[in-house]
């Protein structure tokens, strides 16, 4: 592959190998930036956001220079990019030149038929020739093998099911891909190709592979795609990404060229850099109760879930990596849940941003006693017998289930034991003896003993919020749907209640059993 260079404000000359995507949050001053590469690099179309899609049934033809002309200066005669932008205006211009661009196809292909005229008149007919309408209508039966696209006579249609329309009835999406294709085809090689918004009225999958296909039969020219689209971003797998952090609105940009990262997936890594909200990743998947649940209590944040405790870790200490810091102004945090972590373990998360829940599992949230009560009285139902028959049966889950809360419990105190391990010694024997000596101080009989007792209390006293905080009974908040009584899913009940007049009623609870993380 050959190496493109595109200079950048502040970053300067900025290498890829075919295209290069600028990525930033609305009000970040791409389309502006987009502007500047314009104006200070050699050979530079510009397709600009604001164009205009309205083709006449017949087209117009003139000289190919001529139509050139008009599509890169916005005036026949004139070599004045100043026509094309109203003289500084370059981007709120709206540019219609789809006649020009069509043009200069027509009499591209005029002058193609004419050179493989001559080469056959003479004997040298190449085995194959392609006039840029072939490769037009090659890109577009990849994109849209549905429809058939006619240029001929001078005109542009499509074709449906064998019925014929012109090209003013195309929908939007046609009309733009084939404006996109032939706009690009027509670019002389060795042209840096500056697209802003290229997802304009294009579904994912056909905005894929239109640029795919146009990269593809425009190997010598180089693409600047401008876009807030993150799923076009990162759909364009070898583009060299840059980061636009802000703009002055005097030329003058917060600019950062995006290094590959093993640790942070490209696209989440995107979408963290779009915000400008700060970042709260928790465990749980994104159809799961609770994502809602803390998209509610926690408003101010955007709420990333990410499966499960180690990839919350990950992915926090990640994002608060010095290097990875630099390209962002937010806060990152990580939510995970109270697993029988130690206190010693849970203060080492939290100097690294990384907060616990006050209960076992996320999914013990929902069944605090205000919530629970809630729910009930929806109903009509007695709220603090409602409760008591939860209670009731959690604690009796509980007890039949208690040396697999003592096991879990303990496993994980001699695990934490163990990772405390360390030795000094210079010979593997030395080692062994160190392991050996830690070992033996981890009194296994002592921490059963302890724990038993512990979870014993707790059932003995019937302490509803320690309970909470040891045991998780799988289903749990399924099965309060048939204790209570509800018609709905008592999880999905809960949600409807935080969105209405109990908003503030059911955070306040919950802030109870949630760290503080302002």
């Amino acid at each position: 592959m050959i190496d493109r260079t595109v200079k950048f404000p502040q970053i300067g000359d900025v290498s890829s190998t075919q295209s290069y995507v600028l990525v930033g949050a609305n009000g970040s001053g791409k389309s502006h930036l987009g502007a500047w590469i314009e104006k200070n690099n050699d050979k530079v179309l510009r397709i600009s956001a604001q164009r205009a899609l309205s083709i006449p049934d017949t087209i117009n033809i003139i000289n190919e220079e001529a139509a050139w002309k008009n599509i890169f200066y916005g005036n026949p005669t004139q070599t004045d990019k100043g026509y094309k932008w109203k003289w500084g205006k370059e981007t709120s211009t709206l540019v219609n030149d789809y006649e020009s661009v069509l043009s200069s196809v027509f009499s591209r292909e005029t002058d193609e038929l004419r050179v493989f005229k001559d080469l056959c008149d003479k004997g040298d007919k190449p085995n194959r020739y392609e006039t840029i309408v072939e490769k037009i209508k090659m890109i577009w039966n990849q994109v849209l093998p549905q429809r058939e696209l006619v240029l001929e006579k001078f005109e542009a249609k499509a074709k449906y099911k064998e019925e014929l329309y012109k090209a003013g009835s195309m929908s939007d999406g046609e009309r733009v891909c084939l404006y996109l294709i032939a706009q690009c085809l027509i670019t002389p090689d060795d042209y840096i190709i500056v697209v802003d918004e290229p997802e304009i009225h294009l579904h994912t999958s056909i905005m894929k592979r239109l640029w795919g296909e146009i990269e593809r039969y425009c190997p010598n020219k180089t693409f600047v795609y401008i876009t807030h689209d993150l799923n076009f971003a990162t759909s364009r797998k070898t583009a060299t990404k840059i980061w636009v952090q802000s703009y002055d609105g005097h030329d003058s940009w917060e600019i950062y060229q995006i290094e590959d990262n093993d640790d942070i997936p490209e696209a989440l890594f995107l979408e963290v850099l779009g915000t400008r909200s700060p970042i709260l990743f928790v465990e749980g998947g994104k159809t799961s109760y609770d994502l809602p649940l803390y998209k509610e209590v926690f408003g101010n944040y955007l709420v990333i879930p990410c499966d499960n405790c180690r990839k919350v870790i990950e992915l926090t200490k990640a994002f608060n990596n010095e290097k990875v810091k630099s390209l962002h102004t937010y806060d990152v945090k990580g939510l995970i849940d109270h697993d029988f972590l130690a206190d010693i373990e849970k203060d080492s998360y939290l100097k690294q941003n990384i907060y616990t829940l006050d209960v076992l599992e996320v999914e013990n949230l929902f069944l605090i006693e205000p919530l629970i009560k809630l729910a009930a009285k929806q109903i009509g139902d007695n709220e603090n017998e409602a409760f008591q028959k939860v209670s009731d049966f959690l604690f009796e889950q509980m007890e039949q289930g208690k040396y697999d809360i003592v096991n879990s419990i303990c496993i994980k105190e001699i695990r934490h034991k163990l990772n405390c391990f360390s030795s000094k010694g210079n010979k593997g024997e030395d080692i062994q003896n160190d392991l050996n000596n830690h070992i033996s101080e981890i009194d296994v009989n002592a921490i059963f003993v302890q724990t038993e007792t512990n979870i014993s209390d707790i059932i003995a006293e019937r302490d509803y919020k320690k309970m909470l905080n040891v045991f998780n009974h799988k289903g749990m908040c399924q099965r309060v749907t048939g204790i209570i009584g509800l018609k709905k899913k008592y999880p999905q009940v809960v949600l409807d209640l935080i969105k209405g007049e109990k908003r503030d009623e059911i955070i306040s609870a919950l802030l109870g059993y949630l760290p503080k993380i302002d």
